[in-house]
């Protein structure tokens, strides 16, 4: 990459706060920051100027929820070859990255060896962090043990994917412990299961999963270390036994009563409504499945309602994961949309909110002076349309610390306007 500045100019500019578009507005790119945000006033005569004709500028887009690798906690119920589920996550991170996600949290099977492999430029991937692992006490979310008792081996319940712990945890010794061995293999955050799934209706979606006393250590030990919590909870109690033990997000949240979001907003808990799943789940999942969540996404709804009104803050996820298909953040805007935000809302609850539910806001989630420069380049506005944001048709480039990541800019010039031959990437 040059140390010749980089001058994007003649864009619309969606900054992230959820103001007003910036027309005709210039972005300086130096290395891999954003250096200056001009408005209609001449680049600098040593920048290379790209001019994008009026398309869209905006911040890349931020996924709080997703699961690159799930199959990693689970190699028993995954009998293919290791090699072919590590290469298939490689795409995953790839695929992610190129429908416009530059930032996003896996939140359960990403080992961290995938998430230097991004820093380091060995494969291509957004800014992830990782939780390792889903911290579940025994008989819950994470236990696939079958009743023959066939796949117990030396290792464990089931065999992971050596870098990831056993998920499992019970009492509040224990517990602590856990926190303490996810931290030490790598993980920048712990994800709890304290709610039953929506897939599996013996173990409910609101039955609390630990105790009050396993919950106060997990937090006290990660909130020691300065490491949030998330949690995945659907409904009380066990989502405000999780919020009124301090973790940091709810994940989910399909119920979310009253009483929850008000808690939620006193405290500043986030909540990372993940739409997406619920709509999957409600169409495209087994019969068995969706016989159960098909009022799913109208309670997802009221759930984003309540907690707009009442002041929660919202960050965007989607939970995706191997069985939907990656690339498809774009969709949970549009859900949000439909739940009643506005389109600049939306965008920055999945931009500017996003960076700092992940606590990363001084370095990426809208567009300003210092922070990354990673772009996407729009050939149409989403303000206008919110679902373009799903169509790579309208997807010009997409910008990663000022690199070019995907798809291509119109070729350079110097600031008289002379035409360069170097790239712009």
């Amino acid at each position: 990459m040059t140390n010749q500045p980089l001058a994007l100019v003649n864009g619309r500019l969606i900054d992230g706060t959820g103001g007003p578009v910036r027309e005709r507005a210039t972005v300086i790119i130096h290395g891999e920051r954003i250096a200056e945000i001009l408005d209609e006033q001449a680049p600098p005569a040593t920048a290379r100027v790209v001019d994008v004709g009026g398309a869209t500028i905006m911040p890349g887009l931020i996924d709080c929820h997703m699961h690159h690798a799930p199959w990693a906690q689970s190699l028993v119920t995954h009998p293919e070859p290791l090699g072919l589920l590590m290469s298939r996550t490689v795409s995953a991170l790839k695929e992610t990255l190129e429908s416009g996600v530059t930032t996003a949290r896996d939140l359960g099977g990403l080992e961290r060896g995938f998430v230097q492999a991004i820093d380091q430029g060995v494969i291509p991937g957004p800014r992830m962090q990782t939780s390792l692992i889903i911290v579940s006490p025994t008989n819950s979310l994470m236990d696939h043990h079958p009743v023959s008792g066939g796949a117990i081996t030396a290792r464990g319940r089931f065999e992971s994917l050596p870098g990831l712990p056993l998920p499992w945890c019970d009492g509040p010794v224990a517990a602590r412990a856990k926190v303490r061995e996810v931290l030490r293999m790598g993980a920048d955050v712990i994800k709890i299961a304290m709610t039953g799934s929506m897939t599996f209706p013996a173990r409910r979606p609101h039955r609390p999963l630990f105790t009050q006393e396993e919950l106060a250590a997990i937090v006290d030990e990660a909130h020691l270390e300065g490491v949030p919590v998330c949690c995945h909870a659907h409904g009380d109690p066990g989502a405000l036994m999780a919020v009124r033990a301090g973790v940091d997000t709810i994940e989910h949240g399909t119920y979310l009563s009253e009483e929850c979001a008000i808690e939620m907003a006193e405290r500043g808990t986030w909540y990372v409504p993940t739409m997406c799943i619920s709509t999957w789940h409600s169409t495209l999942s087994p019969e068995s499945v969706r016989a159960h969540t098909a009022k799913m996404p109208e309670r997802h709804q009221e759930s984003i309602a309540r907690a707009v009104r009442l002041g929660v803050r919202i960050a965007a996820g989607t939970d995706t994961n191997n069985r939907h298909g990656y690339g498809r953040t774009g969709m949970e805007l549009e859900l949000l949309v439909a739940a009643g935000l506005s389109e600049a809302q939306a965008i920055s609850v999945a931009t500017d909110a996003s960076s700092q539910c992940m606590g990363m806001e001084k370095d990426v989630g809208t567009i300003a002076a210092g922070k990354f420069a990673d772009l996407l380049i729009l050939k149409s506005d989403p303000y206008e349309d919110i679902r373009i944001l799903q169509d790579r048709s309208h997807l010009g480039a997409v910008m990663k610390g000022g690199e070019l990541m995907y798809g291509s800019l119109p070729p350079a010039s110097d600031a008289s306007g002379g035409r360069l031959v170097e790239s712009t990437a």
